[in-house]
């Protein structure tokens, strides 16, 4: 062997030494994140467990039997259907104690999704903070800061983290088949004021941020009829329920599996509206 291939068999020896290395590090910062993703995660849904104890929910109201999709012309039922019955005595006041920035507290019959909401000054604290205000990149769910805390806007937009667990607005994923809308019709919120609010979901689709979902103008420049033409035009499932400007609307809004800045949103419209026993 020259003197010349000794020295690029030496170069070439160094090269895979460095890229073994760079792998290396590359795997090892990569399961830092993902454990320290996970552990995140851990951490805010026994944060959460705290708050559902706190404000006296038990552990079955996070996943309560389903029921249909009522009709439109259907009466109000009264008194809270069983499905959100764990609502019925909700003490947000005690969660207000610990922060009060609680503004109420979200709940989808038979899933996972059962959290309070949060409302901070801006839309980027509770990004990556929990219900106590505590460091987590798994962040809240929380209201949109401009909204009003009573749910009384045309309206009302609240934001989660898509978990890759299901957890925060994880499940919001499912709502691009009718099956899943079908066994998981409703939303419900609980309102400081003690008012119960039901929404029956109408639509779900990907979103620009640009677009008019995110416009925080709807009723100043009366965009109602052009917002619910957007929901309902660019929907992934058809289910047949068609609001008017007089309803009342709630989006919830996530992030998408793609990593582009559009969004993954699921409207609803309000349909019943009960009080609590506090």
């Amino acid at each position: 062997m020259t003197d010349r291939e000794r020295e690029a068999d030496i170069l070439m020896k160094k090269f895979v030494r460095v890229i073994k290395w760079c792998l290396v590090l590359t795997l090892a910062g990569s399961l830092l994140v993902i454990g320290r993703q996970t552990y995140d995660s851990w951490r805010n849904e026994q944060a959460s467990a705290e708050a559902a104890q706190i404000a006296g929910l038990s552990e079955s109201g996070r996943a309560a039997p389903s029921r249909p999709p009522a009709s439109e012309d259907a009466p109000l039922p009264d008194p809270l259907p069983d499905e959100a019955s764990a609502l019925a005595e909700i003490d947000l006041a005690a969660l207000q104690a610990v922060n009060g920035d609680v503004a109420g507290w979200i709940m989808i019959p038979g899933t996972e999704l059962s959290y309070p909401v949060m409302q901070g000054e801006d839309n980027q604290y509770y990004l990556s903070r929990s219900w106590k205000g505590e460091a987590n990149a798994s962040g809240s769910v929380f209201l949109e800061s401009t909204c009003d805390k009573a749910l009384t806007d045309f309206h009302t937009i609240v934001y989660a983290h898509r978990m890759r667990n299901d957890t925060m607005f994880g499940t919001l994923k499912y709502y691009n088949t009718l099956d899943f809308w079908q066994k998981h019709p409703s939303v419900y919120v609980a309102a400081e004021n003690g008012d119960i609010y039901r929404y029956d979901i109408f639509a779900a689709h990907e979103v620009s941020t640009k677009g008019i979902i995110y416009r925080l103008d709807i009723e100043e420049n009366r965009l109602e009829d052009e917002l619910i033409r957007a929901c309902l035009e660019n929907s992934a499932i058809d289910t047949e329920i068609v609001p008017t400007g007089e309803d009342r609307l709630l989006t919830l809004s996530t992030c998408t599996a793609t990593g582009r800045v559009d969004r993954w949103v699921v409207h609803a419209v309000l349909r019943a509206q009960y009080k609590s026993a506090r």
